[in-house]
């Protein structure tokens, strides 16, 4: 339903002057009579009249309001959970009877004015049309996500109830029964809680990161449930070939045990390990009985200095986020009583204002530069601006001040050349406001915004963290010496610093990655993808003096684990998505690219690794306590499939309320076209008639 309304900025009474003077220049116009007859005559006044009134009126600042009201019937949501686990662990005819009869619950409510939705963890942005399509294929369960998912995209069209079909198996994401939701949570419960008889390889325990000729451990630890006294041969795979063997004994009181195999690897490069359970007669499934490793042999770590003219917090903050990382080699030196060792040449460099008003730190920037040394500067109050835009590094400062912008990090979500966990730009959010010298900051050619400066409530493209690749040796600009506070804070917020220290080493590993001068660099977002994410990768290409270009057509030849190949072909442009490769099975891939530049033809080669985890098949037992959890916490009750008819008498009982919305939208007369053509119609009207009827 809608209606119209007329409204003034001045008072209503003030359109009586309007017609007044309507009037009044009518009746001097046609107050002597004229050629028309006297019919005429009143009509042609009646239009002047209007006309002018009409414009007159337009002076009181007139605007129309429209009302628009709907009714909006309540929602149900009907959240699957269509996870491997459900489909496993869950009888497949009583599964598709439960949700064919979750179908006719569904058009039995919107019979009694209750719109239903269905949706899934993997149904994207659509809905499901029907409860039967799903496919349970979704290698993780996250409750949450499910929950939160419906909440966002009917919180604001009076969301009723969800209905949550699951088994209660949850291994990703926030625990749901902490959280809170917009709508009460009718969970209706799946799979059996009996235990299975099984054999679970329940964790395989490994380092990421070995050195070659050395040994390393690959722990697996196995459980059981009803198989006591019996015994399990523990394979070790690589490519499909035993590597090793081991045979043990399964204990007799049901826990777990634990063996282990020893492994040197001779050559460098990431390795893929399977330990496999050999299935024993009776076990409810095998799928559990395999689990993966993934590894990187790698011959020496990344030196990374961080030197700094003076302590600092930050100095602390930067170290303790690059000691996460088991590639990098940190040495910290603070001046003026230390120096750097220069024994090994730097892979990479972390100065901390430098260069700096006092000249501290001035002989080690000039020696890095000379090695050529990729640098990371963090600029702060005692920086000295007028040193640090002589070195090109990506931005630079005109006219420095000595006032400061209280600014927070705002995440670059263009930026490429790495990728960020989900969470980073919620996180990133929270950081506090840190200090920037006010100026005008001019971005380089070449230089890529990471985080933009937000001052208060406004985004602005200032930048706050920058990377360049335009050189030989490239650089990474921070302008602010308060970043130790995010870490703090993020730590403090979370229990842990993930993302800023993430970021911090991704910064620091790409630019010890770029020292080399290779022509085409073509690499992965990050080392590791799952399986239920896309790989993608970029590429980087340098003209003659190490400049980036751009409009290169890419051939790349994938090599999967089994030794099949795929060619792709991408376009590098200046912030395009490179190639999207998609999901891929789990394994290590590597893979060889070539372009031409400059009439040259160049190559890259790398590696990268697609793991699966197998969350879904550990657990072959239901978890229904956290559903009954979230019933408690929303005031509901547990259901099971054969109550189908009692949580249809309770949602009826609940009596969900239709709510009626009104819309308003308010237009100035002024700017509306209707308005125009009214007008132009009068004088038409009146002209047409005057010219007809004799005269003008």
């Amino acid at each position: 339903m809608q209606s119209l309304q007329l409204h003034t900025a001045y008072s209503p009474w003030l359109a009586l002057l309007c017609l007044a003077a309507g009037i009044g220049v009518s009746w001097f116009m046609y107050r002597r009579g004229g050629p028309w007859p006297t019919g005429l005559r009143w009509l042609l006044a009646a239009l002047r009249a209007l006309l002018v009134a009409l414009v007159c009126f337009l002076l009181l600042e007139p605007y129309t309001r429209r009302i628009k009201q709907e009714e909006v019937k309540p929602k149900v949501v009907l959240a699957l959970d269509n996870s491997q686990s459900v489909g496993l662990f869950t009888g497949k005819d009583a599964l598709d009877r439960t949700l064919r009869e979750l179908d006719q619950l569904a058009e039995r409510l919107a019979q009694k004015d209750i719109e239903v939705v269905r949706h899934s963890f993997q149904a994207g942005d659509t809905l499901l049309g029907s409860l039967a399509d799903a496919s349970f294929r979704a290698p993780i369960t996250n409750l949450h996500g499910l929950l939160e998912k419906g909440d966002r995209a009917f919180r604001t069209q009076n969301l009723a109830a969800t209905i949550l079909i699951s088994d209660g198996i949850h291994n990703q994401g926030p625990t749901p029964t902490f959280q809170t939701y917009a709508a009460p949570i009718y969970p209706l419960a799946l799979g059996d809680t009996v235990p299975k008889r099984d054999v679970v390889l329940e964790e395989v325990q490994y380092n990421k990161i070995n050195y070659t000729g050395t040994s390393f451990p690959i722990l697996a630890r196995v459980r059981h449930n009803g198989f006591r006294g019996s015994s399990v041969t523990v394979l070790l795979q690589e490519n499909g070939r035993t590597v090793q063997r081991k045979t043990v004994a399964l204990p007799r009181n049901g826990g777990s045990l634990e063996t282990t195999f020893q492994v040197t690897a001779a050559q460098p490069g990431k390795k893929h390990y399977e330990v496999l359970v050999q299935p024993l007669t009776g076990e409810f499934t095998n799928l559990n009985n395999r689990r993966h490793a993934y590894l990187e042999v790698i011959k020496g770590k990344l030196k990374v200095l961080v030197a700094a003219a003076a302590p600092h917090p930050d100095i602390k903050a930067l170290r303790s986020a690059l000691l996460t990382n088991p590639l990098l080699d940190v040495e910290v030196v603070l001046g003026p009583f230390q120096s750097p060792s220069f024994k090994t040449p730097y892979d990479a460099a972390v100065l901390h204002q430098i260069p700096n008003l006092a000249g501290l730190g001035t002989d080690w920037l000039r020696r890095l530069r000379a090695a050529r040394v990729p640098t990371f500067y963090i600029l702060g109050a005692q920086s000295d601006y007028n040193a640090f835009n002589a070195l090109q590094a990506g931005v630079q400062l005109g006219r420095p001040s000595v006032q400061y912008d209280e600014v927070q990090p705002v995440l670059n979500q263009t930026f490429r050349r790495f990728s960020t966990e989900p969470i980073a730009q919620t996180r990133i959010r929270t950081w506090p406001p840190t200090a920037v010298t006010f100026g005008d900051w001019s971005v380089g050619a070449g230089a890529e915004v990471v985080l933009y400066q937000q001052v208060g409530p406004v985004r602005t493209t200032k930048p706050l963290l920058l990377y360049k690749a335009t050189s030989a040796a490239p650089t990474a600009v921070l302008l602010t010496d308060g970043s130790w506070q995010w870490r703090l804070t993020e730590a403090a917020d979370h229990g842990n610093s993930q993302i800023y220290d993430e970021l911090m080493t991704h910064m620091v590993q790409l630019l010890a990655n770029r020292r080399n001068q290779k022509r085409l660099h073509v690499y992965p977002v990050k080392d590791e993808f799952e399986v239920s994410e896309g790989v993608a990768l970029q590429a980087d290409v340098f003209n003659a003096v190490q400049e980036e270009i751009f409009g290169q057509d890419i051939a790349l030849t994938l090599t999967h684990e089994g030794g099949r190949q795929t060619r792709h072909r991408f376009r590098h442009e200046q912030g395009g998505e490179g190639l999207r490769l998609g999901n891929l099975p789990a394994g290590v891939y590597r893979y060889a690219a070539s372009a031409r530049v400059e009439n040259q033809n160049y190559t890259d080669n790398g590696e990268f690794v697609v793991q699966e985890q197998n969350l879904e098949s550990l657990l072959a037992v239901a978890d229904h306590d956290l559903l009954h959890q979230l019933a408690q916490r929303s005031e509901t009750r547990l259901y099971y499939p054969t109550q189908l008819a009692q949580l249809e008498q309770d949602l009826l009982k609940a009596n969900f309320k239709t709510v009626l919305r009104s819309q308003e939208e308010e237009k100035d007369l002024i700017e509306q076209p209707w308005f125009y053509f009214l007008l132009l119609a009068l004088a038409c009207s009146e002209w047409a008639l005057r010219r007809f009827f004799g005269t003008l």
